[in-house]
């Protein structure tokens, strides 16, 4: 890629125009616009000063609770990646008759609500890493296992047809013909599990936890402490926008053709 075709995309709207909305948000909000209007106090709302402020006062102890929150939702996101697929997969492959039922089902379980859940799970496995991992998991994986059922059923029938006319497998048909289809859909799962994966630890140490970016809002607004809960949810932010552009990287990365066909479109 040369140079100017690093510069156009530098100087893209869809890139530019985000932070110069960013940064008008932040000049109205510095300016106190925003607190008169909905007449908000700055120990509930703090100014962006306050909040970067609170870099040099809390960001080491900040950034001791980030390096647990992440390790839980690395470990549950990839738990939950990996379980979804391989749901996915044998649902298509060896229960392909039942999709419709059981399909329904394992969507529905993202209905239960977090709040609920995580207390449940620290019943029985007490609480720090293996809480957080499980919640997360349990959050992420219906994702996964929806898309995988989705592009893995999405082969088109001249391509079944072609596979069929050379006698191949089911086995060699999955490999080289519906995984390749279902790689679009898989990361896009990937992309909508990196929220879910921040919510559920975060939610998870703010209920129950006593370390992580969760305990660390909840204590900070307990003690009146807005500018240091409003930095943790800044950092949050920070991760869950660094983790979607990593996904969409490995994506142009493994599946190049699907981005240069939206590219294009």
């Amino acid at each position: 890629m040369n140079r100017t075709t690093w510069r156009r995309r530098l100087l893209s709207p869809g890139l530019i125009a985000p932070l110069i909305l960013g940064a008008v948000v932040i000049a109205v909000w510095q300016s106190g616009a925003v607190h008169t209007l909905f007449n908000l106090k700055p120990y509930t709302v703090p100014y962006p000063d306050q909040i970067l402020g609170a870099v040099s006062d809390d960001g080491d102890k900040l950034l001791k609770h980030v390096l647990v929150s992440v390790p839980a939702a690395v470990i549950g996101y990839g738990t939950g990646a990996i379980l979804g697929f391989a749901l996915g997969s044998a649902l298509v492959r060896f229960w392909s008759g039942s999709i419709s039922q059981i399909l329904p089902v394992i969507s529905a379980s993202n209905a239960l609500p977090i709040v609920a859940l995580a207390p449940l799970v620290g019943l029985f496995v007490g609480y720090g890493l293996p809480v957080k991992v499980i919640v997360v998991a349990f959050m992420t994986t219906p994702v996964m296992v929806v898309y995988t059922v989705r592009g893995l059923t999405s082969v088109n029938a001249e391509t079944k047809e072609l596979m069929a006319s050379i006698e191949s497998t089911p086995g060699q048909v999955y490999r080289l013909v519906q995984i390749p289809t279902a790689l679009p859909y898989i990361f896009t799962a990937l992309k909508s599990m990196v929220v879910l994966a921040l919510i559920g630890v975060i939610v998870t140490e703010a209920m129950r936890g006593f370390e992580g970016l969760g305990f660390v809002i909840a204590d900070a607004m307990s003690g009146f402490e807005a500018a240091t809960a409003w930095l943790a949810l800044v950092t949050i932010a920070f991760m869950g926008i660094v983790a979607y552009l990593i996904v969409g990287l490995v994506e142009r990365l493994v599946v190049p053709w699907d981005a240069a066909s939206r590219t294009s479109g």
